[in-house]
C-alpha cells in the first residue's frame, strides 16, 4: 500500500473514532448531570420538578434550569445543593 494511502486512512479512522468517542462520553456527562438533578429535587421532597440543560441560546450547557412546584425555602435548598454539584456551573428556578 503506498504511504500516502496509509496516512489518509490512518487519519480517516481517528477522525470517526474521535467523533465517536466524543457523542458518547459527551452524553453520559449529561446524563450524569441529569441524574444529580433529580437526585437534588427528590432529596427535598419535589415530585413534580423538571430538569433542562438547554441555555436560551438552545445549546446543552452546564447551567441547570429546575422548575416544578415548591415554596421559597425548598427552591433554595434544592439550588444550594445542585450548584454544590461540580459539574453543574450553575442552577436557577425558573417558570413552567
Amino acid at each position: 500500500m503506498h504511504n500516502g494511502l496509509k496516512l489518509l486512512t490512518g487519519l480517516a479512522a481517528t477522525v470517526v473514532l474521535a467523533k465517536g468517542a466524543l457523542m458518547t462520553g459527551g452524553y453520559t456527562a449529561i446524563g450524569r448531570l441529569n441524574w444529580a438533578g433529580k437526585e437534588a429535587l427528590l432529596a427535598e421532597g419535589v415530585t413534580d420538578g423538571s430538569i433542562s440543560l438547554r441555555q436560551p441560546s438552545g445549546q446543552t450547557g452546564r447551567i441547570m434550569f429546575v422548575s416544578g412546584s415548591a415554596d421559597a425555602a425548598t427552591r433554595a435548598a434544592v439550588l444550594a445543593r445542585l450548584r454544590q454539584h461540580p459539574g453543574i456551573t450553575d442552577a436557577h428556578w425558573v417558570q413552567r
